[in-house]
């Protein structure tokens, strides 16, 4: 049975590093959601969390195939738990939408304005995937021209940095 899993990799910040990981996924046709690079205090060490469906009973053996890269400190997988996983939405709609009653909406849903152009907004909606996608779901095509999510870096994460040092 496959379930998702955030996997977090503390290691050394080395040129190639994340071809060998994704490797590991890509060998045994493990669907990668997302996959995020995030500098820590320390300049030479990275958090790569990776968003994945795998086997239950895999998900040992995929750990101990990441920490045998040399770079690799520490390897970590949590079930993915939707209902505190946070992470932002970035929403690129039309300037019309100030004007229409669609602002009523964007302040419902907690959005806040990142950035204004000359034909765009940039609307910044922190969450869960299911409020993101209650927000994305309710802008009309018209207005929204674009959208991209954050991938996510768990609070345990940041514990598992803490115990290497």
């Amino acid at each position: 049975m496959k379930g998702k899993f955030i996997i977090s990799v503390v290691s050394e910040d080395k040129k190639g590093l994340l071809n060998q990981l994704t490797s590991v996924f890509n060998k045994r046709n493990y669907e990668m959601e997302s996959l995020n690079v995030s500098r820590t205090d320390i300049s030479t060490i990275v958090l790569i969390t990776i968003e994945a469906f795998l086997p239950v009973d895999e998900v040992q053996n995929t750990l101990f195939k990441l920490e045998r890269f040399i770079e690799v400190y520490k390897a970590r997988a949590d079930a993915a738990q939707e209902n505190i996983q946070r992470k932002i939405g970035f929403f690129s709609v039309s300037k019309d939408i100030l004007t229409s009653s669609y602002w009523a909406l964007i302040q419902k849903y907690g959005a806040s304005i990142t950035a204004l152009s000359e034909n765009a907004v940039l609307l910044e909606k922190t969450g869960t995937d299911a409020d993101i996608l209650e927000l994305y779901n309710q802008l009309d095509s018209t207005y929204l021209l674009g959208f991209c999510k954050t991938n996510l870096i768990m609070e345990k994460s940041m514990t598992h940095i803490q115990g290497l040092f």
